[in-house]
């Protein structure tokens, strides 16, 4: 029998070296490794080398494997481990170029039909679902891809219809996402529920950070990247006067970082409009959220479930967002703004002078958490792994199911 229940690949938090995420998959993978360690589950990472940090490590009962390099083998070199771990079922966290750029791409299919031609699965969580059809002049110029946007867009649809033909099981966060990929498991993003936040806590938070307790503090929080749509948010926090302080809390995106200099233009245009943060580690982000009266998502076009909201819904945070991202939640229209400066600013002050509209966003919002605990999200996970196996008709491979002891 293996020694290791499931594998899973993907970047991951260094533990010895300071460094920047390269992407929110990293944290996703920390948090859904020890929810499953947590349901008696031997979990083992693979995830690319990072410089200064030991080729084998183990943290919270997960063993982390760093035994390959992100670029053109990165995802071949993942499957070869993958099948020395005996894994009964490999599951792969992927973004389009989370395993070193453009050029990772290739090995995308040789990967997947490995593990499948092992009967490892494999089963792949879609960090990113893009809608072909979306993939404009637009789309690639908000998103800093340097090929026509033909090219771009159906690269993209081969790679989805790649993901789906390759792989046992394809997850996607969103129920919006099944139209994309059908025949996709929808399984949340989790969240870590913390208990209520009193109102010394949120005074102390905003003193902290410099901000005024009796202002309405609106958050955007994440990486800095053209897609979001900050400039909306910082155009309304303008127009918003004094009623509103809008802290932008992130750092440049890594795929931007060094080589684009939107997140230092954004400061520049607009520093004296926002509290640019820079980016956040994660100790610090529980203080963001509990200074925050509303944390604002004014995504343009949403292909993925926002990791801030996810941190929203477990810290109680109301949420404000764009129709688009409304839509592919679910939201009630109490948490949707249309996105125009005008209507940001209009919607920012009314909350802040009328605490009753604030409380129905905040309501609006919890409506959402449902079903999302990490705990709630590993055991679909590890129905889901048994499904894969019983399906494969490997006699004698299980994951372990029900907790230690």
């Amino acid at each position: 029998m293996s020694a290791v229940d499931v594998a899973m690949v993907s970047p991951y938090p260094s533990q010895q070296v300071a460094t920047m995420l390269p992407s929110g998959v990293a944290g996703y993978t920390a948090r859904l490794a020890s929810a499953l360690t947590d349901e008696g589950l031997r979990v083992r990472v693979l995830a690319p080398a990072v410089e200064g940090e030991p080729s084998l490590t183990r943290v919270d009962g997960v063993t982390v494997e760093r035994s390959y390099r992100r670029g053109v083998t990165a995802l071949p070199a993942a499957a070869t481990a993958a099948g020395r771990s005996a894994a009964p079922v490999v599951h792969l966290q992927f973004e389009t170029f989370l395993y070193g750029g453009p050029l990772s791409i290739p090995g995308v299919a040789p990967a997947l039909a490995a593990l499948r031609g092992r009967q490892q699965g494999p089963v792949v969580t879609m960090h990113q679902v893009v809608d072909p059809g979306s993939v404009n002049r637009d789309f690639t110029r908000v998103h800093r891809v340097r090929v026509p946007h033909q090219v771009a867009r159906a690269g993209l649809s081969t790679i989805q219809r790649t993901v789906l033909a390759l792989s046992a099981a394809t997850v996607v966060h969103e129920r919006a996402f099944e139209r994309i990929m059908p025949s996709s498991v929808v399984v949340p993003h989790g969240i870590d529920v913390g208990g209520a936040v009193n109102p010394d806590e949120v005074r102390a938070a905003k003193e902290s950070l410099g901000l005024n307790p009796d202002r309405l503090t609106a958050l955007c929080f994440g990486f800095l990247s053209p897609y979001k749509g900050l400039e909306v948010a910082l155009e309304g926090a303008a127009l918003a006067g004094e009623a509103v302080e809008l802290v932008v809390a992130g750092g440049s995106h890594p795929r931007l970082d060094g080589h684009d200099p939107y997140a230092s233009d954004l400061q520049r245009h607009y520093g004296h409009v926002a509290r640019f943060s820079g980016y956040v580690t994660e100790p610090a982000v529980p203080t963001f959220f509990r200074a925050a009266d509303v944390l604002l998502l004014p995504y343009l076009v949403p292909f993925a479930s926002s990791g801030p909201f996810a941190l929203a819904l477990g810290f109680g945070t109301p949420v404000l967002c764009s129709p688009a991202l409304a839509r592919c939640l679910g939201a009630s229209p109490a948490m949707s703004v249309p996105m125009e400066p005008e209507s940001v600013a209009e919607r920012l002050i009314e909350l802040a002078a009328n605490p009753v509209r604030l409380r129905e966003v905040s309501a609006a919002t919890q409506q959402l958490a449902g079903g999302r605990t990490w705990p709630d999200v590993a055991r679909r996970h590890v129905a889901l792994y048994e499904e894969v196996i019983d399906a494969s008709g490997t006699a004698g491979r299980r994951v372990r199911p029900g907790k230690p002891g």
